[in-house]
């Protein structure tokens, strides 16, 4: 879900109760809070990625396609949604690699960095890409970049203000159902196309989330810390420890711990600067959304609570809005997918 012209926000695709990819699209007005359907994608997609253009235009690339059954339809393509026209139309060429569980990143030049995600390895896998490209909406086309160093899916991309990007952790799938996460962070540099290595994290960690905080630092928080595993796990709950990373010394420096742990969440920069923890669960308890919401202070490195969400989700669409609120959409709940939505005001 991303914010477009005149306040609202556009929510496109997901997946329904059966776990298959979606074509649905909406439109949310901010003035009258209300939703209206859109027409729909010309492919139903889940695990994508939506990004807002200079133009007011929207890009989607990427995700798993179809019905959830294996070997999954990962596809390479990618369309734009024109809110003047309410249309969808395929962009003119589609990336060089099918992916899912990507990063998309909109450059200061106005271009898209896609970059990792997963991608169809055999007859039933999936595996990890290092593999990256660039969306250039001038001409509506991809254009191949530098691999990554490593390869990494369900990792964070964030837009520093010197217009690099910082790529930090993530999975890297090993077997069937099974990946490791990591600790690897990498840096893009869009004037030269290259990657470059920065400071890992002191703690591997994927399903987590990562903002830009206003000094130009970065903070990481939570997720997973033991990966897609069978069998019996130590200690299986999602993390609570944050991490700072910090553009004059190149590496990641421990940071207040959050109230809780958690993953499949969101975190968004509020306009005072403070960040907005909401939503997400625990790996222990994986249909179970959490309500309590919580605010980091960067200035102070402090966290206090505020009014909880009225519905607890994982796995949902979050974005701020123009007007400093943020908006919540869909999710699941206990195996609910709930048409409810929500808006949380500072």
């Amino acid at each position: 879900m991303v914010g477009v012209d005149g306040g609202g926000a556009l929510l496109a695709g997901g997946a329904d109760a059966a776990f298959a990819g979606v074509a649905a699209t909406a439109l949310f007005d901010a003035t009258t809070s209300t939703w209206s359907a859109t027409a729909p994608m010309t492919l139903g997609r889940r695990l994508h990625t939506v990004t807002r253009l200079p133009d007011g235009t929207v890009l989607v690339a990427g995700g798993i396609s179809g019905p959830y059954q294996q070997p999954f339809n990962t596809v390479a393509a990618a369309e734009r949604f024109d809110p003047r026209t309410k249309k969808w139309t395929p962009t003119r060429t589609g990336m060089s690699t099918p992916r899912s569980m990507h990063s998309a990143t909109l450059l200061a030049d106005g271009r898209v960095l896609v970059a990792g995600g997963a991608k169809p390895r055999m007859s039933t896998d999936l595996g990890s890409t290092n593999s990256a490209e660039l969306y250039n909406p001038a001409t509506d086309t991809w254009e191949p970049t530098e691999p990554m160093v490593d390869e990494r899916s369900s990792h964070q991309a964030v837009l520093l203000a010197d217009g690099r990007v910082l790529v930090i952790g993530g999975a890297a799938i090993v077997a069937r159902h099974e990946a490791a996460p990591t600790a690897f962070c990498e840096i893009f540099d869009p004037v030269t196309g290259k990657w470059s290595t920065t400071g890992s994290l002191a703690t591997p960690r994927l399903s987590h989330q990562a903002v830009l905080l206003p000094d130009g630092s970065v903070l990481v928080l939570g997720g997973a810390a033991h990966g897609w595993v069978s069998g019996p796990v130590y200690d299986s709950h999602s993390l609570n420890t944050t991490e700072r990373w910090y553009p004059v010394t190149d590496r990641w420096a421990p940071a207040a711990r959050m109230p809780i742990g958690r993953d499949r969440f969101h975190a968004i920069t509020l306009k005072s600067g403070k960040v907005l923890v909401f939503g997400g669960g625990d790996e222990q308890y994986l249909f179970a959304g959490f309500l309590a919401t919580s605010l980091y202070d960067p200035y102070a490195d402090t966290w206090s609570a505020v009014g909880p969400m009225s519905y607890g989700r994982t796995d949902f669409a979050a974005t701020l809005l123009s007007d400093g609120r943020v908006l919540a959409a869909g999710g699941s709940n206990a195996d609910d997918l709930p048409a409810l939505t929500e808006i949380y005001t500072p």
